[in-house]
């Protein structure tokens, strides 16, 4: 079993409690630097993202979803993984793996909505590694 911890202390997404969305909302981007002294090559060090979802409301159907994205560049995403589709009111925890995904230089994480009228929703995001790691604006 790999022993996973967050090494920093920044979110890829914080919507508080006090602040509920209620429109889709993109996270911050952030360059993922793995640490270079550690002796772990690149390629084998293994990325988490530790997902809280807090639902309530919204009218016809409404659809929360979280999804964690990746960029060459930091302006061109993709989805890379994704956590599963919320559309009852609740709080949900979940960690998104990109299993079979290569994670890219850049990371985001998007807030998708859905429904006639949007749900209320405050969230967070945290990454996890077996390995240290930073994230970087720039």
């Amino acid at each position: 079993m790999k022993c996973y911890a967050n090494q920093v202390t920044t979110r890829l997404l914080n919507i508080p409690s006090t602040a509920p969305v209620a429109v889709a909302t993109n996270g911050t981007a952030y360059r993922l630097l793995p640490a270079q002294s550690d002796l772990q090559t690149d390629d084998s060090q293994d990325f988490r993202f530790v997902t809280s979802l807090t639902f309530a409301g919204g009218v016809t159907s409404p659809t929360a979803q979280l999804f964690l994205q990746g960029s060459i560049d930091g302006s061109s995403w993709i989805d890379l993984g994704s956590g599963i589709s919320r559309s009852a009111d609740g709080t949900y925890r979940e960690v998104i793996e990109n299993a079979g995904a290569v994670l890219l230089p850049w990371i985001r994480v998007r807030l998708a909505l859905g429904g006639a009228t949007n749900p209320n929703v405050y969230a967070t995001v945290d990454v996890v590694s077996n390995g240290p790691f930073q994230l970087s604006t720039s």
